[in-house]
């Protein structure tokens, strides 16, 4: 399962998050540790003056009134006690504790061995503080009179922890929402080119995009429309000039043939026909290739396999044998007049070299195969590549006394590229060729 995701506004949505909880972390564990030395020293800084005025009070108490003026002295959060000895709380007293009763022994005026602190597990220590004992202090008032004081804290900010998740749940969706509005505002551009990009390699005519957005944006749009006009000019010029030529070429030849007419019938005039005769279908099918690179159709919905099966009966009433047995319907958006071409210059070249064609649909949900197999002689898998050049046939097994003239299978490629697809030819185990067109069902906007 892919956690990144792999739309550009849905990066720049999942770093703002990202962006957003990190900084939260960094600010509540420095809240915390600013939080915790805050309190210590307020709540030392506190218990210290107190626990220093109670005993100013003791001072002016008689020895039996002590401990009634230190119940008098106590209060819910700090209680005061006398006892003959400090306790076994300070015990094994941390440093942190032997550093606060250095700083008391000091502030009150008084050796540094008559006061003890013991900080409590309360005190300071993260989002678990719990009220209770979290400070506690006896300061020496004579020989065998301890004042013993006890801390209560409540913590004040023993919350943050929820409230900060609420605020950050919070901003997480107001964040989120100004994000995917801004973002995709500003990715608009961005997938109006790559549109755009699509319906042009497949040979559509697309107009220019507006320029708007991001500098970079822009410029790559109007980079876009300047490589669109310069190729569109670039093909135009080389459809005419082919079309131009080929066309030419018939003037020349039908004088040519002309002139045979008026020469004796032998075995040298008979090849000059013949090679005029080639001359003539070579330069027909250059300017049907050309029309046919030149022509553009609306793409829609088709049902393929219907396409497929209504190509083959047109093939089976003039007694080829083409076999394909239709499936449930397989919706596609494509050009169907242009895979009809396609298909059947493949077919054409199934019959004329393996004197039957079968054709299987295949489904897998992101494409559409269409297998074309025959029971001809195959191709040597070194010429595969070339087969798809235009006017290449390959002499070992497709001579020109089948008429070709090597345009079929450039042409198929041509649509099937135009498609978004590929088109890849494979020879079969039992013998023969399968030819493999292969429809991406996203390969058409």
């Amino acid at each position: 399962m892919r956690m990144w995701p792999r739309s550009l506004a849905g990066r720049i949505v999942a770093l703002t998050l990202l962006a957003l909880v990190i900084s939260q972390l960094v600010s509540f564990f420095i809240f915390m540790h600013e939080r915790d030395r805050f309190l210590e020293r307020v709540i030392l800084g506190n218990m210290a003056d107190n626990v220093a005025a109670a005993m100013r009070t003791l001072e002016f108490v008689a020895d039996d009134e002590r401990a009634d003026a230190v119940a008098a002295l106590s209060t819910r959060d700090l209680r005061y006690r006398l006892a003959p000895t400090p306790g076994r709380a300070f015990a094994g007293r941390s440093d942190a504790a032997n550093r606060f009763a250095l700083d008391m022994a000091r502030n009150m005026g008084m050796e540094t061995d008559r006061v003890r602190v013991a900080i409590g597990p309360g005190l300071a220590r993260g989002p678990n503080r719990r009220a209770g004992d979290a400070l506690r202090m006896a300061v020496q008032i004579d020989e065998g009179a301890w004042l013993r004081a006890r801390q209560m804290v409540f913590d004040p900010t023993r919350h943050w922890a929820r409230s900060s998740l609420m605020t950050l749940a919070v901003s997480a969706v107001l964040m989120v929402l100004i994000v995917v509005l801004t973002s995709r505002r500003i990715t608009a551009p961005l997938r109006e080119l790559a549109g755009a990009a699509e319906r042009f390699g497949r040979g559509e005519e697309v107009a220019p995009l507006p320029e708007y957005g991001a500098e970079d944006i822009r410029r790559s749009v109007a980079a876009f429309n300047r490589m669109r006009e310069r190729l569109a000019r670039y093909v135009a010029d080389r459809t005419r000039m082919v079309a131009a030529i080929a066309h030419d070429l018939r003037t020349p030849i039908t004088a040519l043939r002309l002139r045979l007419e008026f020469l004796p019938d032998d075995d040298n005039t008979r090849s000059m026909a013949a090679t005029l005769e080639d001359m003539a279908r070579m330069s027909e099918a250059s300017l049907t290739f050309m029309r046919e690179e030149a022509a553009t159709e609306a793409t829609r919905t088709v049902d393929l396999s219907a396409l497929v099966d209504a190509l083959c009966e047109d093939y089976r009433a003039a007694g080829a044998t083409v076999v394909f047995e239709p499936d449930a319907r397989l919706a596609l958006v494509c050009r169907p007049a242009a895979i009809r071409r396609a298909l059947r210059n493949v077919i054409d070249n199934a019959l004329t070299y393996g004197q039957r064609a079968r054709l299987v649909l295949l489904d897998d949900r992101q494409a559409v195969t269409i297998q074309v197999l025959d029971d001809g002689p195959g191709i040597d898998e070194a010429e595969m590549a070339r087969v798809f050049d235009p006017f290449v046939r390959l002499e070992s097994s497709r001579s020109r006394d089948t008429g070709g003239t090597g345009l079929g299978l450039s042409i198929a490629r041509s649509v099937v590229q135009g498609h978004g697809g590929d088109i890849t030819l494979a020879n079969r185990n039992e013998g023969g060729l399968s030819v493999s067109i292969r429809l991406p069902r996203t390969g058409i906007n």
